[in-house]
């Protein structure tokens, strides 16, 4: 059997998140497809894709502080379903794109296939996705807006769907595309000469360690929430969790077939 990874491209790569309003990156995208495709051929695993919301439904969360749920807030509720709605724009521009580029990408909708309490995923359905692997076709799911059976609706992050497959499946290594090189001591935004981490141990991590504190702070907890949810995953199949830079195409071919480069690896 193949190994199974889950590539998760953030929203920071997949839209500007400095822009406001729907901003696609489709010209990266375009790239990252045509790496993806050549990475592929090797046949030598199996694919999960997760994108994040990115900058239109991140700018809708915080505009109707969408963080804790909607309850029966009529003006929540109005918010949950326009992001909802962007999230929907932005998966199906990202997977235009990807079949464009002849990756054979099935989307499976979150909204439809996972319920949260609290905010946190208590069902999903993974039969779809299932179906996918079984018949050699790329699972896309996506941050997005779901019903919640305390909160209303509430946010399901891209990074938890991450974390929920991976106890769910047998996947040994997953990958977060970022828009910086992996995690630093400082945030790079603001400390030029901040180091990269290249390698943590899960266990061990150091909360000191100051993860991108301001460029990459959402309402789903940036690069510190990434850590955070993956800790839930220790007891699973997942040997390894790369933290990378996707605004360089030529990073997705270099980390799913294990080419050294300057990221962070945690174990």
């Amino acid at each position: 059997m193949k190994p199974l990874y889950v590539l998760k491209i953030g929203g920071s790569v997949a839209t500007y998140k400095d822009r406001r309003g729907f901003s696609v990156r489709k010209n990266l995208l375009k790239k990252i497809a045509i790496n993806l495709k050549k990475t592929l051929k090797s046949k030598k695993f199996h694919l999960i894709l997760v994108h994040g919301a990115g900058a239109m439904g991140h700018q809708l969360a915080k505009k109707y502080a969408l963080q804790k749920g909607t309850g029966k807030n009529q003006w929540k509720i109005k918010g949950a379903l326009l992001s909802q709605a962007a999230n929907k724009k932005l998966n199906v521009a990202i997977n235009k794109i990807l079949k464009t580029c002849k990756l054979n990408v099935f989307s499976v909708h979150p909204s439809v296939s996972i319920i949260q309490k609290n905010g946190k995923i208590v069902f999903c359905d993974i039969k779809t996705i299932k179906k996918c692997l079984q018949r050699k076709l790329i699972p896309l799911l996506y941050g997005e807006m779901v019903f919640d059976k305390k909160t209303g609706f509430s946010v399901c992050s891209g990074d938890a769907i991450v974390a929920y497959l991976a106890k769910k499946f047998e996947v040994q290594k997953i990958f977060f595309a970022s828009d910086v090189n992996g995690i630093f001591e400082k945030d790079p935004y603001i400390y030029k000469k901040a180091k990269l981490v290249q390698k943590i141990n899960l266990s061990k991590f150091n909360r000191k360690i100051k993860i991108s504190q301001s460029h990459n702070k959402d309402v789903t907890g940036g690069l510190l929430g990434k850590i955070e949810k993956m800790r839930k995953i220790k007891n699973s199949s997942v040997k390894t969790i790369e933290i990378f830079n996707g605004l360089k195409p030529e990073n997705f071919s270099k980390t799913l077939l294990g080419i050294t480069f300057e990221h962070t690896v945690i174990e």
